[in-house]
Formats: C-alpha cells, sequence, structure tokens
C-alpha cells in the first residue's frame, strides 16, 4: 500500500452505500477512499463528521445536536478537533493494515489508541435496564473529541478483539476499505461484490479476451 500518495479533499454526502466495514470504527477509516490510486477524503468540514456519525449510529441524537450547536459557536475548536480525528484515522488505518500483513503494531500507535480508548470508557455511564447492565454515551460527554473518542472505544472492544484473518482490505482498485469477512467460508476479497467484485471480474474476462485474441494472431 503506498502511503506518500497526495489525498484531495472531497465533499461527499454519505448514504447507506458507505457503510460497509461492519463496524463503525472500520467506516471511519474508510472515509477516505481510493487509498491505493488516487485517495479521496470525504471528511471536509466537521459538519460532514457528524452526519456520517449520526448515519452509523455511533451516538445518541440529543449529543450530536449539542456538537452542532457548539461548532456554530467554536467554529476554529471544532476544525481543529476534526484534523485529530482525521491523525488518529491514520494511525488506525495503519493499525489495521499492519495486523492484517502480520505486523505487530509499534508501541506509541497502541499508546496513541489506549489514550483514545480510555477516553472513550470515561464518556460512558452503566446503568441498569431490564435486568442487565447497559454502557451508554454520558449526556454531558459532548466535547469535539467525542467521535474520535467514541471510535477508539468500539476499536478495542468490537474490532481488535476479532481474529486477524477476519479483518480484510478490500482488492478492489482505487478502493482500499477495510471490511470485516462475516461470511461463513472466510473468503470475502471485496467491500462490496456488486461494485468492487464485478469490476474484477469484468477486468479479469477483458485480460483473457485480449490473451485469446494475440494466440489467433
Amino acid at each position: 500500500m503506498k502511503s506518500n500518495l497526495p489525498v484531495t479533499i472531497e465533499s461527499h454526502r454519505f448514504a447507506t452505500r458507505d457503510i460497509i466495514g461492519g463496524d463503525a470504527a472500520l467506516d471511519f477509516i474508510n472515509t477516505v477512499t481510493g487509498r491505493d490510486q488516487a485517495p479521496r477524503d470525504w471528511l471536509d468540514s466537521y459538519t460532514r463528521l457528524l452526519e456520517w456519525a449520526a448515519l452509523v449510529r455511533l451516538l445518541p441524537k440529543n449529543i450530536l445536536r449539542a456538537l452542532a450547536k457548539g461548532e456554530k459557536s467554536e467554529p476554529r475548536a471544532a476544525a481543529a478537533a476534526l484534523a485529530r480525528a482525521k491523525m488518529f484515522r491514520e494511525t488506525l488505518f495503519r493499525l489495521i493494515t499492519g495486523i492484517v500483513s502480520g505486523s505487530a503494531p509499534p508501541k506509541a500507535m497502541l499508546a496513541l489508541l489506549r489514550e483514545h480508548w480510555i477516553a472513550g470508557i470515561n464518556a460512558h455511564e452503566l446503568r441498569f435496564d431490564d435486568g442487565r447492565v447497559v454502557a451508554e454515551p454520558r449526556n454531558d460527554a459532548a466535547d469535539f473529541d467525542l467521535i474520535a473518542s467514541m471510535i477508539a472505544y468500539r476499536m478495542v472492544e468490537h474490532v481488535l478483539s476479532l481474529p486477524k484473518d477476519r479483518l480484510r482490505i478490500c482488492h478492489g482498485p482505487n478502493c482500499s476499505w477495510l471490511f470485516i469477512d462475516s461470511s461463513k467460508a472466510g473468503r470475502r476479497r471485496w467491500c462490496d461484490m456488486a461494485v468492487c467484485g464485478n469490476a474484477a471480474k469484468s477486468r479479469r474476462f477483458q485480460s483473457r479476451s485480449r490473451q485469446r485474441r494475440s494466440a489467433r494472431r
């Protein structure tokens, strides 16, 4: 995976078709698409980050409203938090792709994840509901870095506990999205069979057709 490709900030309205990772933590990393050829960053503003968080239901609506209100009164602080969230996103991408390739993450990377994870834990409260203990975000935890903290919480609690061979990177060109392979056989190669999968099949068909034409000459 090339790491020095220029990244274009691109305005993008998120839709359900963009949510394929199997967990919000991976879908957050996937807010950059085309990392292998022409990377495009879809988080062009803090407002866009809130739109994404609403789509994946990362936080309750009342907290998202509070963050949106805060952005209007403190736009510079929100923009700074967006920049920090993007830096953390790239750390998570390196972490997951390293794990997929069999590399142990550097201690500094784990330390940064731990810092955000602890903030995510502290942003939760516990309550007893219908016979069980439930963890949910505190209403007073609505600071601009909360989304990054919640992503770290999900990454540690829901993603990194999975077997390594269930974490995948899409083989499709101009994609490189990350996803959890929850298929029974564990052989899923593409983020979306209808998009990257069919495109790959089409390329293979065209390649075989060219080879047959060359062989006839």
